[in-house]
C-alpha cells in the first residue's frame, strides 16, 4: 500500500511524504471538547476525530527531544 501525507509536525507543510508515516494519532472527542489543551488545538483549526501523522524525523524530536 502507498502513502501520500503532509506532516503536521516540523515540517515544512509543503512536503509530500511518500512512504508510511512513523505515528499517526486521532484526537478524542471528549478529550478535545472538555480540555484546556483540546479548546488550544480548536483554535488552531483542529477537531475531533482529526487524523494527525508525523514522519519520522519529527516522530525523533517529539519523543526525545521534547519529553
Amino acid at each position: 500500500m502507498t502513502y501520500h501525507y503532509e506532516c503536521d509536525g516540523f515540517c515544512d507543510p509543503d512536503t509530500i511524504y511518500q512512504s508510511r508515516p512513523a505515528l499517526t494519532a486521532e484526537f478524542n472527542e471528549q478529550w478535545i471538547q472538555s480540555s484546556k489543551i483540546g479548546g488550544q488545538l480548536a483554535e488552531h483549526e483542529y477537531d475531533a476525530g482529526d487524523l494527525i501523522t508525523l514522519c519520522p524525523e519529527c516522530t525523533r524530536r517529539l519523543l526525545i527531544d521534547f519529553p
